[in-house]
């Protein structure tokens, strides 16, 4: 985002998604203040805050086993490549949309060395997609929800499905689960029912959860020391990690329990906002606390026209605008979190009716 974007966004009375984050000063400040910050200072992960971290991820999604990562990208690279070498072989289930096959420069060819095999289209791929697929695997990733589909979820009973598959096949399953808490909530499932469906997991806690970075694997014992080698090879080793710990232990403790909450305030805002012409909700019904919202015009012409209405009336609906799967139309999601107890569902659904018409009408 521009900074000219992030300081009107700053400034505004309303902002609906992502707040504006706090000065460095008055992160340290907030952090210092948490039990934690009286603890022994980790050592390349090793105790501390880190090590209770761990702990208390484990308790929420009965893992045998876990270990903390400071991004994720490095954690499902270890991932995909320790399962690899496992299996002695390097082909890797993976959507096109997912975050391993879009984001990530294709990390997983060029830095893993790994094959990918790009499963599904639009939706999350399914049992019978796997079925039909006729070389050998070394894991299968699905990511929870696929956030650049509209963060979709596949039905219950289909993931229920992969995961039989993959067991049946004798194929590692792990769950791209940066929102794996947000899913949890989606489906109305505990986190320990979600992840049990899965051979590994991988959870986020910057993003649902509000923590500075860093990130877990769960799994099995050795599956997870099996982890460290690549680890390390992968770069991953802070000397000390305490401010991303301590912040990740304020979100398990107080973001976690809300997140049902924001899921019920999204659909919420998705049923407000039926009835907007030209305005399309991706999905419907929110499967999780964000979704996608196509409005007509390009991205750029409505990036310029949010910036106006931002000026006018204070208020921030969206952070970006993006291509859309329908010519004529961009794309800009919502993310529902603490900002919504700022503000009601009623006067937002309003505002961004007002600028779906300025949209609408190209003014």
């Amino acid at each position: 985002m521009p900074q000219i974007d992030r300081d009107l966004k700053a400034s505004c009375h309303l902002i609906l998604s992502r707040p504006s984050p706090p000065s460095a000063a008055q992160t340290l400040a907030r952090l210092a203040q948490l039990p934690q910050a009286t603890d022994a200072v980790d050592v390349y992960g090793e105790g501390g805050a880190v090590a209770e971290l761990e702990q208390a991820t484990l308790a929420h999604l009965d893992k045998p086993a876990g270990l903390f990562f400071i991004k994720g990208v490095t954690a499902q690279l270890c991932v995909l490549r320790a399962y690899a070498q496992a299996r002695s072989c390097n082909n890797v289930v993976i959507h096109p949309l997912s975050h391993i096959g879009m984001d990530e420069a294709s990390a997983v060819e060029r830095v893993a060395g790994l094959q990918p095999i790009r499963l599904g289209r639009t939706l999350p791929f399914t049992a019978a997609q796997l079925d039909a697929l006729t070389e050998p695997l070394a894991a299968v990733v699905v990511e929870l929800p696929l956030r650049r589909a509209g963060y979709l979820l596949p039905d219950i009973d289909e993931l229920h499905a992969i995961s039989r598959w993959c067991r049946e096949h004798q194929v590692p399953l792990h769950f791209d689960g940066a929102r794996l808490w947000e899913a949890a909530a989606g489906y109305g499932l505990s986190l320990a029912e979600l992840a049990g469906l899965a051979d590994s997991v991988y959870v986020s806690y910057y993003k649902g959860l509000g923590g500075l970075g860093g990130a877990l694997v769960a799994g099995s014992e050795s599956f997870v020391a099996s982890l460290k080698v690549w680890k390390t090879r992968y770069g991953g080793d802070l000397f000390t990690a305490y401010p991303q710990a301590i912040s990740a232990l304020d979100g398990l403790q107080h973001r976690l329990p809300r997140l049902p909450e924001f899921v019920s305030r999204a659909r919420a805002l998705a049923t407000a906002l039926a009835d907007i012409p030209g305005l399309v909700i991706h999905p419907h019904t929110p499967h999780t606390n964000a979704f996608q919202l196509w409005l007509p015009g390009t991205p750029a012409s409505l990036a310029e026209q949010h910036r106006h209405f931002a000026q006018e009336h204070g208020v921030w609906l969206f952070d970006a605008f993006a291509e859309a799967p329908l010519y004529g139309y961009a794309m800009t999601e919502v993310e529902i979190g603490p900002m919504s107890d700022h503000y009601r569902i009623e006067d937002t659904a309003a505002a961004i009716r007002q600028f779906a018409g300025i949209a609408a009408s190209g003014a």
